[in-house]
């Protein structure tokens, strides 16, 4: 985490002026934003309990509701029971009865059951079934499904020995029933008598409910355990709804086929039911989600408002700044011309005068190099000029002629060869024809050099040449690769009692020249070779050191080129030169 903080600090230091300032108003917004989403979070938490509580509250108002009627027409059951002319005519059914008197008693039981149907409104029906299985009815007409599961009725009934029991059926959704065993009251001999079967309409009582959000679509579920028995109008998956609760009161929110519902619910137990609301996440909480979508939508533009304006406050600043930079990478890449790309600022404040001072001072270091420059030439041209004058050419020539005449006169092989390449290397020296030559004409004078060298440390001296054809027509300033060479036998081979390799090679690397000069001589340690790089230690003899090559390259090409020196003690060492890969000559 340490490291990770440490890493987004330092990005951040290195970030432009403009991005520091974006990245640090977003920061603020970010923050701003997390404010407000703990602070909705917050709002949003308590009003959900709100709804909740009034929920619950409604939902127990709806099921204490429900209960009531279904306690009213419990004591309608228990009247039926009592009753005096159902009694005595169930008792009657019991013997054998003419038709008359079964029409009589058939009579009897209607007018008493239909003064119970009128006694409440959401009685549907009433059944009476005797004994013998005769069924009396009353009321509208009933649900098929009373006659299919009569049966299970009468058993429940008879299960519940005399008590009111409701009967709830998976498959009737607007009604549910009550079952009752009538007994024989008269001398208390509790005789079963018959199965009093009421059905009620349970929809019609669910729509005199009061609603807990007016005018919006909310539905009234009630189950018995985990069977549903009654809805109070069509739901698409209502088998995807969760119904089994751990509480007798509570809410969730349920997700189907990506639509929420906020469900409440109730356990009542007067019937072991638990009463379900469940109303679409949709409908309650427009508004609310409504503001969410005003508040992102206003956060958003305000952030992107607050971005345009930085980056455009920014611009104003960090532009010069920018502006400033590229000019400073010119004249950091040797290019003092500055002006012809880059125009001053003509703004006052600090930034203006430090853009308007840059341009000043390098319109100053530009006229200084020009001067320089031309006396540095001066200065090479006569050195250069003053080395090559040092010997009489004519003399020489005409000397190094004669003493290969006698050679060859007295077959002296040996001698004729060295006066030779003596002969080329003074020649090409010397020479104010050329001040560039070709790689393989320098090479040639490499190899006459060597020639005369071997002479003088035979087998000592193991030379090797690598150079690849396509270097062999590049450019470069005449007598750095000699020298080199020259160096390595003076500073390697003469150091040494067994024979010492030494080796050239070039190659072309990129748009670059490479030329490697390597021997596995004594080497040096560390501080020599800081020493050499520095160019404090001279050269034996009046030979042309190290610092004068790299400081002929530079002159020529510029100070990304020239020498680069590696050395390690017993090891050897490796001098690079570094050039442009160019085969004519480009330099003025």
């Amino acid at each position: 985490m340490k490291h990770l903080i440490s890493y987004l600090s330092t990005r951040y230091r290195n970030l432009k002026i403009k991005y520091k300032l974006i990245v640090f108003i977003s920061i603020i917004m970010v923050v701003c934003l997390a404010f407000i989403v703990v602070g909705f979070k917050y709002a949003f938490s308590s009003y959900d309990e709100q709804i909740y509580r009034k929920s619950s509250q409604v939902l127990i108002m709806s099921s204490n509701r429900i209960e009531d009627e279904l306690k009213n027409i419990e004591e309608v059951t228990y009247k039926i029971l009592t009753d005096n002319v159902i009694q005595n005519a169930l008792i009657k059914t019991k013997d054998e009865v003419s038709k008359y008197e079964q029409y009589q008693i058939e009579r009897e039981i209607w007018e008493k059951l239909t003064s119970y149907v009128g006694a409440e409104k959401y009685i549907q029906s009433i059944h009476l079934f005797d004994v013998n299985g005769t069924e009396y009815r009353a009321g509208g007409t009933p649900s098929s499904l009373l006659y299919k599961h009569k049966e299970e009725m009468i058993t429940k009934a008879k299960a519940g020995d005399g008590s009111n029991v409701w009967v709830s059926l998976k498959d009737s959704k607007d009604s549910i029933f009550s079952t009752r065993q009538l007994k024989s009251s008269r001398n208390l001999s509790l005789e079963e008598l018959g199965t009093l079967v009421i059905e009620i309409k349970l929809d019609e009582i669910v729509k005199e409910l009061p609603r807990e959000w007016e005018g919006q679509e909310g539905i009234i579920i009630i189950s018995k355990g985990e069977d549903i028995f009654f809805t109070e109008k069509p739901f698409t998956h209502l088998d995807k709804l969760n119904f089994t609760v751990n509480t007798n009161q509570g809410y969730q929110f349920q997700k189907v086929y990506g639509r929420s519902f906020f469900v409440t619910h109730s356990k009542s137990p007067y019937a072991n039911w638990t009463y379900w609301n469940v109303i679409p996440f949709g409908t309650m909480f427009a508004k609310v989600t409504a503001i969410k979508f005003v508040v992102i939508f206003l956060f958003l533009s305000l952030f992107l408002s607050a971005i345009y304006l930085v980056i455009q406050f920014s611009k104003r600043i960090t532009n010069p700044i920018e502006n400033l930079v590229s000019a400073m990478k010119y004249v950091q890449n040797g290019d003092f011309k500055v002006a012809d790309t880059f125009k001053p600022s003509q703004v006052h404040d600090e930034v203006g005068i430090l853009h308007r001072n840059f341009f000043v001072m390098i319109e100053r270091i530009n006229e200084l190099i020009k001067e320089n420059y031309e006396k540095q030439l001066l200065v090479k041209d006569t050195e250069f000029k003053a080395l090559q004058s040092q010997i009489n050419p004519h003399f020489l020539y005409n000397t190094l002629e004669s003493i290969n005449w006698l050679a060859k006169i007295n077959k002296q092989q040996q001698i004729s060869k060295m006066v030779e390449s003596l002969g080329y290397l003074l020649r090409n020296a010397i020479s104010l024809k050329d001040d560039v030559i070709t790689v393989q004409e320098e090479i040639e004078m490499v190899e006459h050099y060597v020639t005369i060298q071997r002479f003088r440390f035979e087998e000592r001296l193991d030379f090797h040449l690598s150079i690849h054809e396509d270097v062999k027509e590049c450019v470069l300033p005449k007598l750095i690769v000699q020298p080199l060479v020259e160096n390595a036998i003076h500073y390697a081979l003469e150091m040494m009692i067994e024979p010492c390799m030494i080796s050239v090679s070039a190659y072309k690397n990129g748009d670059l020249l490479h030329i490697f000069v390597e021997d596995n001589g004594i080497g040096m340690d560390e501080q020599q070779l800081e020493s050499v790089r520095k160019g404090e230690i001279k050269t034996r003899g009046n030979g042309i050191g190290l610092r004068n090559i790299d400081s002929r390259i530079k002159f020529v090409f510029g100070n990304q080129y020239g020498l680069q020196i590696d050395s390690k003690i017993n090891k050897g060492t490796k001098v690079l030169i570094v050039i442009p890969y160019q085969t004519r000559w480009d330099y003025a």
